[in-house]
């Protein structure tokens, strides 16, 4: 049976809101759940929800509360919704800045409804969905590389080689479960892995990871 994904729609826009949806439930496995004009809107009916949205696609210019404000408090209380950042803003600075906020994906407006389509998966499924524009504003964003590890307060750290594993195949989209088939080891190590790497980075997530590894040169976004 196919797992049914919810998601919530944060946009001022009403015929881009309306339109989106509409596109959204013709999916199968997508059910928009809830929708709502501004963040500050979406904060309230979060609180009156039987059940919380597994994805959030959220504008960043809005009324009230700006999709930037809205993911910091996302992150604090709401830290299993997935923040996918839906705009018209292209530039590299843009999309270094959401993705060091802690949101797990960066689309424009102008993209098709499958990679719509597909970063919401992606992102349910891995916790992140970057796209090539994103991987490449990243890299050009890190182009000097540190001889020694950072977190991101700029605390000197070490990896073991198992932790660098790790994190490797997480940027590259695998589950815990795949990670663990892959290295012969139990989901539940690679969870206590994949929990001293956010602590060890200082990350909130592990979109956070990501862009961790690229910044340190663990991971490569033109081998991706």
């Amino acid at each position: 049976m196919t797992e049914h994904i919810r998601v919530a729609i944060v946009e001022d826009q009403r015929l881009f809101r309306d339109g989106m949806q509409a596109l959204l439930r013709e999916s199968g496995d997508i059910d928009v759940t809830m929708v709502a004009d501004n963040g500050r809107d979406f904060l309230e009916q979060l609180q009156e929800a039987a059940e919380l949205p597994n994805v959030a696609l959220v504008d960043l210019n809005m009324p009230e509360m700006n999709g930037l404000e809205l993911t910091d408090v996302l992150l604090k209380q709401y830290p299993d919704i997935r923040v996918l950042v839906l705009t018209v803003h292209n530039q590299e600075r843009f999309i270094v800045k959401m993705i060091e906020a802690g949101v797990a994906g960066y689309l424009i407006k102008n993209c098709d409804i499958e990679e719509v389509r597909q970063a919401i998966r992606t992102a349910h499924k891995s916790g992140f969905y970057f796209d090539e524009r994103t991987m490449l504003a990243m890299r050009n964003g890190y182009r000097t590389k540190r001889s020694d590890v950072r977190s991101f307060s700029n605390i000197p750290i070490e990896l073991s080689e198992r932790e660098t594993e790790v994190l490797q195949l997480i940027c590259r989209e695998l589950t815990n479960v795949e990670i663990a088939d892959r290295l012969h080891i139990s989901p539940r190590t690679v969870d206590g892995h994949r929990n001293n790497l956010l602590a060890k980075a200082g990350c909130r997530n592990t979109a956070g990871l990501v862009l961790f590894a690229v910044n340190n040169g663990f991971f490569d976004p033109q081998s991706f």
